[in-house]
Formats: C-alpha cells, structure tokens, sequence
C-alpha cells in the first residue's frame, strides 16, 4: 500500500517542476507524498496552461485536505510580469471559475521566479542577478541538484547570501516556510 499524497505540484514547464521537487524532497518530503499535475502535451504556453488549470488543482486541494492534511504548490514564472500581476492573474482565472483564491491557512503555496526559474539556479550558483535578464538553461533539468541543496541550507538558516537576493527568491522562502509550518 502506497503514501497518501499530501502535496500537489501545479507548474509551467519540467525545470521548475524538477527544481520543486527536488526542493521538497531535499527538505524532508518523500516522494510517494507527491502529485505532479501533468505538463501539457503539446507543450503550448505554461502560464496560461497553470491558470486554466488552478482552480480544479484548488477544488482538489480542498476536498483532499478535508481528509488528510495537503498541500498545493504552484510554480509560475513571472516573465516581464511583476509577481504582484501573476498572483493577480491566478485570482482572476479562480474567480473567473467561481472558486474561491487561497484563504488564510490554507496550504498554498505560489512560486513566482522573477523573470524565470533559470534567475534563481544562476544566484544559487554564486553569480551576481538581476530579476530582468536571461540566464542560461541546463541541459538537463536534473542538473539544479547542487543549487536545490544551496537553497535548503539557505532557506533552513533563514539566510539567503549573498545579499540582496533575488526578492522574488526571498518570496518563495517564505511561501515554503508558511507550508511546512
């Protein structure tokens, strides 16, 4: 007999995703606890693939967690957005479906990269970053290992160096630290 699943992971394209997961599982999560949401088939636009896909991710969250303690982790990048006006886009498509957005309490959390995932693997690698320009993509996703063992320490000592982090980065600490508390 298998794990319940305790937490659901709702991204926008497999790096975030595998960077999630491996963040979890390095934090304690164990991977029979994990639902990954399906990436899209045709490999379209994520961004609009999460919103259309949030509110029954957020039905699901509910009706689960009414049984067994869940969590939702939602991974979107923000693009030339601020964070701000994707959060504003994940309510508008909930309530668009008549579903209410994440309430006080609740275990969901909203990972936003400012521009994207790859701004976070270059400031964990120890490069200077701004939220703005284009860094590289690994070859492999798997290969953010050492920059999720990075982040766990960093994020365990409630110290991101070097300073200032990115605060998109800092936003995300702080969403998975209101999840595992």
């Amino acid at each position: 007999m298998s794990d319940p699943v305790h937490t659901i992971i709702l991204c926008e394209d497999l790096q975030l995703r595998c960077f999630i997961r491996r963040f979890l599982l390095k934090s304690g999560w164990h991977a029979r606890q994990l639902r990954e949401v399906a990436l899209p088939a045709n490999g379209g636009a994520g961004v609009t693939w999460v919103k259309n896909n949030l509110p029954a991710e957020i039905k699901a969250y509910r009706s689960r967690n009414a049984h067994a303690e869940t969590c939702l982790i939602v991974g979107i990048d923000a693009d030339h957005e601020t964070i701000e006006t994707r959060i504003q886009a994940l309510k508008q498509a909930c309530a668009d479906a008549n579903v209410p957005f994440r309430t006080t309490g609740e275990h969901i959390a909203l990972v936003i990269p400012k521009r994207n995932i790859e701004t976070w693997l270059a400031f964990l690698r120890g490069e200077h970053v701004d939220e703005t320009s284009v860094y590289p993509k690994y070859n492999e996703e798997s290969q953010c290992k050492g920059q999720v063992a990075r982040l766990d320490e960093m994020c365990r000592s409630r110290r991101l160096e070097p300073e200032p982090p990115p605060p998109s980065l800092l936003a995300a600490c702080n969403e998975f630290h209101q999840i595992s508390t």
